[in-house]
């Protein structure tokens, strides 16, 4: 008996939201839910891109640290002073 008037009053809560006149209100929230889940999707996407666009320039610059050091490492080597360093061509 208790849960047929759970039901009911389930029910009862649920029937307002289906009415004719609040057909319209539900209307307005839908629209207003998709404008917001539309708006945060546009968001989501301009963060994927703007991630990717700075992962690339950071993954160019890391080569660039990586090619820049070798120039100088290659440039070291014939500044040795010491005749008997290994490191001097």
């Amino acid at each position: 008996m208790n849960v047929i008037k759970e039901i009911l009053n389930a029910c009862v809560l649920v029937l307002p939201f289906l009415r004719k006149k609040d057909a319209k209100e539900m209307q307005d929230f839908t629209d207003l839910v998709k404008n917001q889940f539309d708006y945060l999707m546009e968001q989501i996407t301009r963060f994927e891109t703007d991630y990717f666009e700075l992962s690339e320039k950071v993954r160019q610059m890391y080569q660039e640290i990586i090619l820049l050091n070798a120039q100088l490492s290659e440039s070291l080597k014939g500044q040795c002073l010491v005749t008997s360093c290994k490191e001097r061509q």
